[in-house]
């Protein structure tokens, strides 16, 4: 029996990193893309907000009640946890607003226990910041006041996960998010009036619009160097530490991008002038070989035809041919006017 267990744990530990390593890319898995578009309306009420789309069997309901974001995948329409997928290794490779990986999302796989190279269902997020619950089909991520002001100017959203061998990527349009969050305030808002027995106050009212959901943080940015003017300018919240550092690589990377960029211009440009240099160098060595080659014929040429006319010239003939050499000819030969004719 002892002997036993003793065979059975390594091969424990072995199906262990196995399951692990499904985690990890595999060269044999492709990713699956889908795009979910404005078309596909949000369901408000007072206090949140959902969009629910489908891919290949599978429910996705984007969450989201002015904090949080939460996306959730179920087997049916519903957005509730009796409906929820279960997984045993759901990984959230990445989040990315218009592009960029978004600085929450960063600043959770920093500070995520045991590894940073994708949210790990079963570990743990410092301040539970973000929270990968694959058991029950869920990923939430606490917002601060730039993702929600990221979301609502932005324009595409995009999930990258793998529940399985192959990632797949979600990728939502939200143009239509400020819309929704409005129409949410506005619910919430006309419900506070009704509950009242006194008449509400304009601001109380919020006909206009205006979407309050956070009380305003002081912004500090972070500018580019002077030769880098291409680059947009980086605002961050002064006091969030975790923004500033993720700031601070997002505007380092930017500046090695451009950098590269420069330096392949040069190096082109510098290639460039060499051919052309090259190539100009063969047509002046090409032209310079092509008129001493005319030189030399046409002066073999003209030897011997003095030779000829000399004969001629010596038997006091003048011939037509012999008048392009006129000068050549002895004295008593005169130019024939009728060879112009």
């Amino acid at each position: 029996m002892h002997i036993f267990r003793f065979a059975l744990l390594p091969a424990l530990i072995f199906t262990a990193a196995l399951a692990n390593a499904a985690v990890d890319s595999s060269p044999f898995a492709k990713e699956k893309q889908f795009y979910f578009g404005t078309d596909i309306a949000w369901h408000t009420s007072t206090e949140s907000m959902t969009k629910t789309v489908a891919a290949e069997g599978t429910y996705y309901h984007l969450f989201f009640d002015g904090r949080q974001l939460r996306l959730r995948m179920t087997t049916g329409t519903a957005d509730d946890a009796g409906s929820a997928k279960a997984f045993d290794t759901l990984a959230i490779v990445d989040v990315i607003i218009d592009g960029e990986r978004n600085a929450v999302f960063q600043w959770c796989l920093n500070n995520q226990e045991r590894h940073n190279r994708f949210l790990q269902q079963g570990l743990s997020v410092k301040k539970g910041i973000c929270r990968n619950d694959g058991a029950h089909g869920a990923y939430t991520m606490q917002l601060n006041q730039q993702t929600l002001d990221s979301l609502l100017n932005g324009s595409k959203l995009t999930f990258v996960l793998k529940p399985y061998r192959t990632p797949v990527e979600l990728n939502f349009d939200i143009r239509d998010f400020q819309a929704a969050v409005t129409q949410m305030q506005q619910a919430k808002a006309a419900k506070l009036a009704a509950s009242r027995t006194v008449a509400p106050t304009p601001a109380a009212a919020g006909t206009t619009g205006a979407v309050t959901l956070a009380t305003p943080k002081p912004k500090c940015k972070l500018k580019p160097p002077a030769d880098f003017a291409e680059i947009n300018t980086i605002e961050y919240d002064c006091d969030d530490q975790a923004e500033k550092a993720q700031a601070t690589a997002t505007l380092n990377e930017r500046i090695d991008k451009v950098r590269a960029e420069k330096e392949r211009k040069r190096q082109a440009e510098e290639r460039a002038r060499l051919v052309k240099e090259e190539e100009t160098r063969r047509e002046q060595e090409a032209l310079a070989a092509s008129a001493a080659l005319q030189q030399e014929i046409s002066s073999e040429i003209t030897n011997k035809m003095l030779a000829v006319c000399q004969k001629q010239w010596a038997e006091g003939r003048q011939r037509c041919y012999c008048e392009k050499y006129i000068e050549f000819a002895p004295p008593g030969i005169e130019s024939d006017p009728s060879c112009a004719r």
